[in-house]
């Protein structure tokens, strides 16, 4: 398959494991956050998480 160079951080669309870069959070913890958020998408076998969506749930919920 063709992988790109440089893929995106800021695209609405992330990966698991940019999102888990950017939350500094390990990949069962995003992934369990991004199920209770809705922010999973999945096309084909691709596994992506709609970024504003999660860190917009993580501040709702885990906000002081």
């Amino acid at each position: 398959m063709n992988q790109l160079e440089s893929k995106n951080k800021h695209g609405e669309l992330i990966t698991l494991t940019q999102a888990c870069e950017l939350a500094n959070l390990g990949s069962s913890t995003v992934r369990k956050l991004a199920e209770e958020a809705g922010a999973v998408r999945k096309i084909g076998r691709s596994y992506r998480i709609k970024r504003n969506q999660f860190f917009d749930y993580i501040e709702k919920v885990y906000a002081e």
